[in-house]
């Protein structure tokens, strides 16, 4: 090969390479040992301020090579940078050590795996749940765990047990867990049984057979509670909410500066979820339509609603395709779009359909930053240039980044 290719072949791996490679050169630089693509903490052995360093070099070499307009922005860091997540979960597995809850693809000698990212309260209710699980009684319930979850605050938190079956054993099984959580003096104020036949890799897995029970609650209210603003949003224990309820006011601020709302505008907030941002944001604008495919997810933004009487919101249950967005109606001001796709990013035509809108300004939330050039292309194609990327340190100690993008023509 010579050298000439050699370059070529280089240039072409680095602009295959994903961003979370190259935090892992980065991290190699700084001297830590990188433990591989599956574990949920990578950096979380860092000092902070040298992931940051690491995270936003890795970051301006993928926007370079990923041929992106402009640079991004400086990181915003986390106030809250280890002990933050506000959901956390652990894998069910047996092996000959037996029972234990892990990080999957992560080995660990604790049958509880340890965490910098879980606050400490949390890791303390799987230590809990482990000999409790491990009761005769709870054979049944056992055998068919996926996940134990747990979500909410220190002194208010939710217990989840995915599971793959219900029936009269595996209930009986979760209340009598139940039971022993309530106490054992450990904060839990709720605990559920959820149901997931698949055994899915996704915690909070959402493709279930349709007219199934999908959840059961062993005690507690049926709701979780963020403050924002001001303001308190509450949603069912099944329903998404970021993992860092610390860094959701620097979230709704940076959302809110860039869509720059006023009360000439209508604002359409796209995978809307509880109401995040239709009720925070969305108070600057003389209207919004709040749209996600979640049903419990749209009730919640509904009940939300009626607490923030000020915000003129409707919520509408939808999967978000390019049909659906052809199907609502036309904006009687201009219009700002805000749009908070999953992980993978929008569906095929959704972002041209969002387009032929002719929206005033786009904010497109990223939380895959492998997918922001495919989204910003298919801006682009549509006649939206990408005018702000700020990034925010929303997943620390990880190799993730949540990057707000505004776009306009």
């Amino acid at each position: 090969m010579t050298a000439a290719v050699r370059v070529r072949t280089l240039r072409a791996y680095r602009r295959a390479m994903g961003f979370a490679d190259r935090v892992r050169e980065g991290v190699t630089v700084q001297g830590l040992v990188w433990s591989g693509a599956s574990d949920p903490e990578p950096l979380a052995a860092l000092d902070y301020a040298a992931e940051i360093d690491v995270k936003g070099r890795a970051l301006a070499m993928f926007w370079k090579d990923a041929g992106l307009p402009g640079e991004a922005e400086p990181i915003v860091p986390a106030p809250e940078p280890r002990g933050y997540r506000t959901t956390s979960k652990r894998r069910a597995t047996v092996s000959r050590r037996g029972f234990a809850l892990t990080f999957p693809g992560v080995e660990t000698v604790a049958r509880v795996a340890p965490s910098r990212l879980d606050p400490p309260e949390h890791v303390a209710v799987y230590q809990a749940l482990l000999p409790l699980l491990e009761r005769p009684s709870a054979r049944a319930l056992c055998e068919v765990l996926n996940w134990a979850i747990v979500r909410g605050r220190p002194g208010r938190l939710a217990v989840l047990l995915n599971v793959r079956v219900f029936d009269a054993a595996v209930v009986r099984g979760g209340k009598q867990i139940g039971e022993a959580l309530q106490a054992a003096n450990l904060g839990v104020a709720s605990a559920f049984l959820y149901l997931d036949p698949t055994g899915s890799d996704y915690y909070l897995e959402a493709k279930r057979p349709a007219g199934m029970l999908s959840q059961k609650r062993l005690y507690g209210p049926e709701w979780l509670e963020v403050g924002v603003e001001g303001g308190k949003l509450r949603f069912p224990p099944t329903v998404f909410s970021q993992v860092n309820d610390a860094m959701l006011p620097t979230m709704v601020r940076t959302a809110g500066g860039l869509a720059a709302l006023t009360p000439g505008h209508e604002l359409v907030d796209l995978y809307c979820g509880y109401g995040l941002f239709s009720l925070t944001v969305g108070g600057a604008a003389a209207h919004v339509t709040g749209i996600d495919h979640d049903g419990p997810a749209i009730e919640a933004a509904r009940q939300n609603a009626s607490h923030f009487r000020s915000v003129r919101a409707r919520f509408v249950p939808g999967r978000i395709t390019a049909e659906l967005i052809t199907r609502l109606p036309p904006a009687r001001r201009p219009e700002i779009v805000l749009l908070d796709p999953p992980r993978q990013g929008t569906e095929a035509g959704v972002v041209a359909a969002l387009a032929a809108r002719r929206p005033e300004r786009v904010v497109h939330v990223c939380c895959g930053t492998d997918e922001i050039p495919r989204e910003v292309t298919a801006w682009a194609e549509a006649g939206y240039r990408l005018r702000r990327a700020v990034p925010l340190d929303l997943f620390a100690g990880t190799a993730n980044l949540e990057t707000l993008l505004l776009l306009s023509a």
